[in-house]
């Protein structure tokens, strides 16, 4: 029996198309030895316009993520905002609180105490895309997960002190979310 070159190219290229795209990825933490899943898109959102230049943009990204120590699962929303809230006199604030709307609910998350290794997340779960780029971690539990996963039209705003930042929705992340609220055992 000949297999032609041709019939072999057909084969590979319907193994790589029916590769279905996972809504998760799952990792263990080498540092902290805890095992990371996190949603593989985040929810994207972004401000109109954030500076003088009209070229410049600010994005928030939102990942929903699940942290297992040894079985105690804990879930944040990992935030990476592309340039820091400043305050007044331009200087970088503290980190902000978080507020998602979402139709007529309103959540107010402030920003885990912890630094990132203690929460298990010794590394972003994500790479930043700007040298200004900040991460900032809110905890929530899967049934507050899971509500945000089936909000429609959510908005976010950061603000700490004077100064406050608001985004709207450009990419939604809603689907991937709900995927890993329904995967935390």
């Amino acid at each position: 029996m000949r297999v032609t070159p041709l019939a072999l190219l057909a084969l590979a290229c319907a193994g790589c198309a029916s590769a279905p795209e996972q809504p998760l990825r799952e990792y263990l933490d080498e540092q902290t030895a805890a095992t990371i899943k996190v949603v593989a898109e985040p929810w994207i959102f972004t401000r109109e316009r954030t500076h003088e230049r009209s070229d410049e943009r600010d994005y928030l990204n939102v990942y929903a993520i699940d942290v297992n120590r040894m079985g105690d699962h804990r879930q944040y929303l990992a935030v990476l905002q592309s340039s820091p809230l400043r305050d007044a006199a331009g200087k970088d604030t503290p980190p902000p609180t978080l507020q998602l709307k979402t139709g007529g609910e309103e959540l107010l998350l402030e920003p885990a105490r912890e630094n990132p290794r203690e929460l298990g997340v010794a590394q972003p779960v994500a790479q930043s895309y700007t040298y200004e780029s900040r991460w900032w971690y809110y905890s929530v539990d899967r049934p507050t997960l899971a509500r945000i996963a089936h909000a429609r039209d959510v908005e976010v705003s950061l603000a700490a002190g004077d100064a406050r930042a608001a985004y709207v929705l450009w990419r939604d992340g809603s689907a991937e979310a709900a995927a890993l609220s329904s995967a935390i055992p």
